[in-house]
Order: structure tokens, then sequence, then C-alpha cells
């Protein structure tokens, strides 16, 4: 247990110590938010204004639904943020590997499953954190701008859903990486990572101009079904916020913005996406363990 807090202490002083290391993780996040205030804001209120207008004797106002465009741009933020965030924590893991920092930990006393959750642990508490300041900010605007609170049920979902995020990414990313030899090779997995992801989790694009096809193949992966969890939690007081009522979006709208999680014409349940989620991680989680005993051997 010492050589795992040793570790962790480490992890985490060397994130902090590294200069432009909190830039570099939240940099996607700061552009995509960028974006949605210059471009995409007053676009997909303009199309939610649209679709309100289908809904006879309904009338709602534009702030209203600029509440509902931003709820659904700061939800993909967390799956986001927790993949950037922790590609640059858990990029500790390339830099020991290109020092030979790494091949003295494998030949050194401490247990390799230590050496693995010292880099998933640290990892995990400077992305929670982070993104715990982010939740913050997300606070301070919707009050500010609109008047309204997060909830308490509304806060504990989101955490919920930041940990199972951070949880899902370190290990995907961990595992990714294992494969990466060089800082270099890194840094453009970062870009490619931090551009698919705008996509894959519906934040540039919503889902359902994808089409049916590509968009079943984003639904069935973890970085959409986090996002529906997140914009879950993000519009549930939609009813006391709005006129509206998650009955009157649910279906084809949530649906093509991302709102619910559909695999073909089936519609999953929140418990439901949680549940496949989790499966996938443990699943990585299973293949990280295998590749670290890997590399135990070839050492």
């Amino acid at each position: 247990m010492s050589h795992l807090t040793s570790l962790i202490r480490r992890d985490i002083k060397i994130f902090y110590r590294t200069k432009g290391n909190i830039i570099f993780a939240s940099l996607s996040v700061v552009i995509l938010v960028v974006l949605h205030f210059v471009i995409f804001q007053r676009m997909y209120t303009d199309n939610w204004e649209q679709i309100v207008a289908q809904f006879h004797g309904i009338f709602v106002e534009r702030t209203d639904l600029q509440w509902i465009v931003d709820s659904l741009m700061f939800s993909a933020i967390l799956p986001i943020g927790a993949l950037t965030i922790s590609l640059t924590a858990l990029g500790l893991m390339v830099e020991d590997k290109g020092k030979n920092v790494l091949s003295d930990f494998m030949v050194s006393p401490i247990r390799r499953s230590s050496l693995l959750a010292s880099y998933l642990i640290s990892s995990f508490v400077v992305g929670f954190v982070i993104l715990l300041g982010f939740i913050a900010f997300f606070q301070v605007y919707f009050l500010a701008v609109y008047g309204a609170w997060f909830s308490l049920v509304q806060f504990g979902l989101l955490l919920l859903v930041t940990v199972g995020a951070l949880v899902f990414s370190n290990v995907f990313i961990l595992l990714l990486i294992s494969f990466v030899k060089s800082t270099q090779s890194l840094g453009a997995v970062g870009v490619i990572i931090g551009t698919l992801m705008g996509f894959l989790s519906g934040a540039y694009i919503p889902i359902g101009m994808f089409g049916y096809t590509v968009g079943n193949i984003f639904s069935a992966m973890p970085f959409l079904q986090m996002t529906v969890l997140a914009r879950q939690a993000f519009l549930l007081e939609l009813a006391s916020v709005t006129p509206l009522t998650h009955d009157m979006i649910s279906g084809e709208i949530a649906r093509s913005f991302g709102i619910e999680l559909w695999l073909g014409g089936t519609h999953i349940p929140v418990w439901g996406a949680a549940l496949i989620s989790g499966g996938i991680t443990i699943v990585l989680l299973i293949g990280l363990m295998i590749r670290f005993a890997k590399m135990k051997k070839a050492d």
C-alpha cells in the first residue's frame, strides 16, 4: 500500500508540476465551448424553435430553448473532458517508457498491479478535480443566465456520470497508450481523439444528422452512451425550467439530439445505457490487465 500511495503522489505531482498540462488537458473542451457560443448556440436554438413550432398550443421562450441547447452542449463536455484529461495525465506512462523509468519499475519489487493502479488512480483524481471545476462553472453560468440551479438529485447524477466517464476513459486511454512508444505519437493520438470525440458524442453535429446506420454505430459506442447519461442528468428538470416535458421530446427528437439512446429501433433506457457502457469498461479493463501481463513477460 505504501508503494501505491507513493506512486500516486508522484504521478499527481508530476502532472501539476508540468507547465501546460491543465491547458492541454482542457484544450478540446475550451475549443468546443468557444465554437458553441460563436456558432452552434444560435444555430441549434433556431432548430429547436422549428421543432417546438409543431407543438400546437405550446409556446416556448427562446431563452428556454437556449437553455436546452446549452445543456446538450455542456453535457458532452463531461465525457470529452474525461478522455482528453485522461490522455494528458496518462501520458506520463509514455514518458516513463521513453525514459526507461517504466522498465525500472517493472524489475523493482513493486507489484505490476500497484503500478497499473497508480497510473489509473492518479489520472482519475486529476480528472475528477478538473471536471468538478467544470460542473461548478456550469452551475454559475446557468444561475447567472437562466436563474436555474442544479437540484441535489441532478448534482448527484452528474457526479455519477463523471465518475463513470473517468473510469472508462482511464481504462480505455491506458490500454491505448500502452502501445504508444513516443511522446510524438501520443500527440498525434491526442489530436485524433480530440477531433473524433466531438462527433462521436454528438457535440458538434446532432447524432440524427449522421443517418440511421452511422447513428447506430455511434450509439453502440460508450462515448455516446455516456453523453446520453449526462444529457439525461442535465435535462432532468426540463419541465420545471421550460413548458416542455420529456414525453414531448422523446422518440425521434430525443434520438436525433442524443438525449435518448437507441440501437436500431429499440429504445435503451438509462439503466441499460449505464450497463452497456459499464460492461464495455470491464472488458477493456480485462484487456488492460492482459496487456500489462504481456509487457511483464516481454521485459
